[in-house]
Order: C-alpha cells, then sequence, then structure tokens
C-alpha cells in the first residue's frame, strides 16, 4: 500500500502529538492538514474528500465520539482511525461499535500508526468481496442487501454499523461454513494482530442484540466452539 500523495485530515489539538504524525509520514508525500478542535474537524471532513482521517477523542468544543457519529449518520464513508489515550477496552469496543475503522493507542510508535494507517487505506479501497446480490432467508423472514447496506427482518429495519453489516453479510453469503476468529479479524478488519479477537465476539454480541430486538427468535449467527462462528438456518440452540 502506497502512502503517495494521500490526504488525511488530522483532528488533534495536541501540537506535539501532530508535529509528530508529521513526522513519521514525512517520507511518504502525504498531505496532512490539521484541526485543533472538533466542530472546525467536522467541517472540514463534511465540506472535502481525504483518504483518511486521523480523530483524537479528547477535543475542545465537539469530542471525537461525537465527531464519528455524526460522520456516519451523515453517511461519510471516509476511514477513521481514532487516537486515544483510553486504553480501556470499553473504550476501544464503543470506538469500533460508532463507526470507526481502528484505533491506536497514546503514545504510539511510528512502526505501528503507519502499519495501521496502510492496514485501513488498503481495507477502504479494496472492492467488496461478496456479492451485491440481495440475501433472502424465508425461514426468518430475513433479507441482507449488500448494495446498500441494508437489513430487514419482516417489515422491520435493523440497523447495523458499516462493520457489522460486512461480518454478517460475509458470514451469510458462506452459510454453514465455519470461519475461525482470527480469520474474520484479519479479512472484515484487516488487523493481523490476533491479540484483538475479542473485536470479533463483541460485533458478533451486539449483532446478535440487534436481530433479537427486532424480533428475530432464532439467531442465525452459531459459536463453534473452540473454532469460530458460522450463519446458518438450521435450528440449534444460541450459547453467547
Amino acid at each position: 500500500m502506497s502512502l503517495h500523495d494521500k490526504n488525511i485530515l488530522v483532528i488533534e489539538d495536541d501540537q506535539h502529538i501532530f508535529a509528530l504524525i508529521k513526522m513519521m509520514l514525512k517520507s511518504y508525500s502525504v498531505n496532512l492538514e490539521l484541526h485543533s478542535d472538533g466542530e472546525s474537524g467536522l467541517e472540514a471532513a463534511l465540506s472535502k474528500k481525504y483518504d483518511l482521517i486521523l480523530l483524537d477523542i479528547m477535543l475542545p468544543k465537539k469530542d471525537g465520539w461525537e465527531i464519528c457519529r455524526d460522520l456516519k449518520k451523515m453517511e461519510i464513508k471516509t476511514p477513521i482511525i481514532i487516537l486515544t489515550a483510553k486504553v480501556e477496552e470499553t473504550d476501544k469496543v464503543l470506538g469500533l461499535e460508532i463507526g470507526a475503522d481502528d484505533y491506536v493507542t497514546k503514545p504510539f510508535s511510528p512502526r505501528l500508526l503507519i502499519a495501521r494507517i496502510k492496514a485501513v487505506l488498503r481495507r477502504s479501497e479494496k472492492p467488496q468481496e461478496y456479492s451485491k446480490e440481495k440475501l433472502l432467508y424465508q425461514e426468518m423472514d430475513l433479507e441482507i442487501d449488500p448494495s446498500n447496506y441494508n437489513i430487514e427482518l419482516g417489515s422491520k429495519k435493523v440497523d447495523l454499523t458499516p462493520k457489522e453489516f460486512e461480518l454478517l453479510a460475509f458470514l451469510a453469503q458462506n452459510k454453514e461454513q465455519v470461519f475461525k476468529r482470527e480469520y474474520l479479524l484479519e479479512h472484515i478488519w484487516g488487523f493481523n494482530n490476533y491479540a484483538e479477537t475479542r473485536t470479533v465476539d463483541e460485533h458478533i454480541k451486539r449483532i446478535r442484540h440487534k436481530l433479537s430486538k427486532a424480533g428475530l427468535h432464532f439467531l442465525p449467527l452459531q459459536t463453534v466452539w473452540g473454532v469460530g462462528y458460522k450463519f446458518t438456518v438450521k435450528y440449534q440452540e444460541n450459547k453467547t
């Protein structure tokens, strides 16, 4: 993955962090634009086209959580890497849940940040590997439409984040096939850090919860103990 001439928006109020990022990416001919408060950063993200957004959480005027939610609500597809000093797992999961593509914990090493940037850009530029045809499961009255990230259960629309949808659609299009957490992590998120497989578990849990809340009593995402997950239309007791 070449970073040459990529346009990256940095929303960060710490000038030292920005200077560090600028130094890290100097040899890659990257075009960096800095905004040091959340409001101006959000305005820039909405008005210009960027290849990537590096987003701090603790910002004046509007925090990173709000910015991330607003961008996803307005269907801005620019990939986002959250820069955070928070190390709790719940904070990391929250970032992924509201639509961020990855997170990097401060302080970070140059090699780690560059690797994460390349991985996110590679995923965003990679064509979708699943079909755009609708998936219909009459047994559950469930419809999955990859062409517009739409899921309907009967007459109800089920709102999933982009990563939740991609995970569900991938498993559904490979019905009855079991996938290891490590494979899903690399295929959907582009991570090769297998210590992060908890990310897959959390997304599966959230998808199940949303489908159940919408009225689906049989949950097709099944845990295969000691291996991973599969999508099935064959009823068996769901274990979480």
